[in-house]
């Protein structure tokens, strides 16, 4: 029986790779060198990287610091800051190296001395409150500027008054300046500043003095705000004035005749029951004393003309007079003294009053005698 390598003919080129094959392994010694020179390299490798790393973390960078006290509130500027070499390990927060960069920034709150400083410490100006300031949102009006305005522009603040109303101290007020002032922090039609308590108050003040809202002028470019400010409110107290005079007119046209210097208003209701067909304004009238009637515990007395009076103002009974104040003492007080309203009875144009006046206070005067000698008579009889 023939054997397998006599039976089986190997294939061509097996026989050769495997022997090329063998040729290329290396001798365990020479993997064993190999080894020990990778291991060499690896370790003078790590060797080095911790010495990079060593000097990498020794390495010192620039800071910034402050070199005073800056107080909360205050505006940093380069002179109070300066620059330190510090360990990156020893910075809690990223630094900044740049001492240029943080002039200008506000401090939120107070800073000590060599204490180190970085974006996150510090505001940018109007952006926020520092310290005590307060926030006013001031709403604009920008009728009169009708192209707008935009930050940094200078511009007067303006109150815009009240129209007189013509209703007794409804003189209203002037337009005027309140302020010039350089526009920031503009959104639209709103400004924010940031101010302390007392100038906050009083900002707040004007804006409700306004009605809620500022008119806009904007200065011109070179111009002086206060000359623009003095001729403003010039112009606008003048049309005030001539429209409060204007309302005043009006009001006196609406309402009659108003005292004039030093006089009194008084105004005294009559009682119409001698004149048949009423009086009306613009009458001439006798005021009469209405009298008392006698009775058996009081003598009365007689009906008497007063005076002539021209009813100027009159309306539903009541008569309106303007009358220096010795007078208006007199009128004020006639009601109750007479104990009742007074008579008034017409008297026809071209009538003598003072005749008219002797002859009516005789008749009353007859009339009221014999009315108590009546009274009298009949108080006799009855003690008989």
């Amino acid at each position: 029986m023939a054997t397998a390598q006599e039976g089986i003919e190997p294939r061509p080129g097996i026989a050769t790779a495997t022997a090329k094959r063998r040729r290329r392994r290396l001798t365990r010694r020479q993997r064993r060198t190999l080894v020990l020179l990778a291991g060499a390299v690896i370790g003078v490798g790590s060797l080095t990287g911790f010495i990079l790393s060593a000097r990498a973390l020794d390495e010192r960078i620039e800071v910034v610091v402050a070199d005073v006290r800056i107080e909360a509130g205050q505006t940093v500027t380069v002179g109070h800051l300066t620059s330190h070499l510090a360990h990156p390990g020893s910075i809690p927060h990223l630094p900044w190296s740049d001492v240029s960069d943080l002039d200008g920034l506000v401090a939120p709150y107070p800073i000590p001395r060599g204490s180190l400083v970085t974006p996150a410490m510090l505001l940018v100006p109007g952006v926020l409150p520092v310290g005590a300031e307060l926030l006013l949102e001031v709403p604009l009006d920008f009728s009169l500027a009708p192209d707008g305005v935009n930050n940094g522009d200078l511009v007067l603040l303006i109150d815009p008054g009240a129209e007189p109303t013509g209703a007794e101290g409804g003189d209203g007020r002037p337009a005027r300046v309140v302020r010039s002032i350089e526009i920031e922090n503009l959104v639209e039609t709103e400004m924010t500043l940031f101010l302390e308590p007392e100038p906050w108050a009083e900002r707040r003040a004007e804006i409700e003095a306004a009605g809620g809202r500022l008119q806009v002028v904007r200065v011109p470019l070179g111009g002086d705000p206060d000359e623009l400010k003095r001729r403003l409110d010039a112009v606008w107290a003048d049309e005030w004035s001539q429209a409060v005079e204007a309302a005043r007119s009006a009001r006196e046209d609406e309402q009659g005749p108003q005292p004039g210097p030093g006089e009194l208003e008084v105004a005294v209701s009559l009682d119409e029951r001698l004149a048949s067909s009423g009086v009306s304004e613009g009458d001439r009238v006798l005021l009469i004393d209405p009298g008392q009637a006698p009775n058996e515990i009081h003598m009365g007395r007689p009906r008497m003309v007063l005076r002539p009076l021209e009813l100027d103002d009159y309306e539903d009974g009541r008569v309106r007079l303007f009358v220096p104040p010795e007078e208006w003492v007199w009128w004020s007080g006639l009601v109750d003294s007479l104990g009742g309203h007074p008579l008034v009875l017409p008297v026809a144009e071209g009538t003598d009053v003072n005749d008219l006046a002797v002859r009516l206070d005789e008749q009353w005067r007859v009339e009221w005698e014999l009315r108590v000698d009546e009274i009298t008579r009949s108080d006799t009889a009855g003690l008989r």
